[in-house]
């Protein structure tokens, strides 16, 4: 039985996307969504090394580009912004056991120009799928022809990646209608994500920190953090 999971091009995703998709057969970026503003679709959060935590954030044009889809949405390059990534990432993480694992493959990326938002996060994404080492096929929605909303978006996932099974987040139960899915032979299953500790070098834990943080902190360990902390369950049934 085919599984699929879907979920939009974040920016610097934090580890529960990553393990989702490596438990999976098919996972979809749905690019072709509304962006929302103060979502994590152009920022997410990592540890200062003064143990604060912060967003990272990438500047974006939408003054009066309203309800424009994610793959609309053009960077504001007008901002150094890639300067200020490379520079918070190397003065905050430089002294991070595993700096040398990550830190030139987020430079060689943002040393790049880059037009789109959508484009540098799919990019960012597939590099982490080839850094943690996930054989998980990926598609972009809008290039598969995907559509629609909520969860005819979901059906319409299933249908053109040919998938039996659909993998939801934890709070799905807020918008999907499992009893369509359902109805339509869709068998539905539940990612429960809750992230286990590890080294940061100062202050407390801070769980769900951008993929970044993993990486500096855990290095070639990375891949083994993140799926400890994933589980997976059947809508009514037990863990997996």
């Amino acid at each position: 039985m085919t599984c699929v999971a879907g979920h939009q091009p974040n920016l610097y995703p934090y580890g529960g996307f990553f393990a989702k998709a490596a438990s999976v057969d098919v996972f979809v970026i749905v690019d072709n969504t509304q962006y929302v503003k103060k979502e994590y679709h152009n920022r997410n959060r990592i540890r200062m090394s003064d143990g604060s935590v912060q967003w990272l954030s990438i500047p974006v044009k939408n003054s009066g580009r309203y309800k424009q889809a994610i793959n609309a949405v053009e960077i504001d390059n007008s901002k150094n912004w890639r300067h200020v990534h490379e520079r918070t990432l190397f003065l905050n993480y430089k002294k991070a056991e595993h700096f040398d694992f990550f830190y030139p493959r987020i430079e060689e990326m943002l040393r790049r120009e880059w037009v789109m938002l959508a484009d540098f996060n799919i990019s960012f994404i597939r590099m982490c799928f080839d850094m943690l080492e996930i054989r998980t096929p990926l598609k972009v929605a809008s290039s598969e022809g995907i559509s629609g909303a909520s969860t005819l978006l979901i059906l319409d996932i299933c249908r053109k990646t040919g998938s039996e099974s659909y993998l939801h987040g934890k709070h799905s139960a807020d918008y999907v209608d499992f009893d369509l899915l359902g109805s339509a032979g869709v068998r539905n299953r539940i990612q429960d994500y809750s992230a286990c500790p590890y080294g940061q070098p100062a202050g407390g834990f801070a769980p769900n920190l951008s993929i970044i943080d993993i990486f500096f902190n855990c290095g070639p360990m990375s891949r083994e953090l993140v799926m400890k902390g994933n589980s997976i369950r059947e809508l009514s049934g037990p863990a997996l």
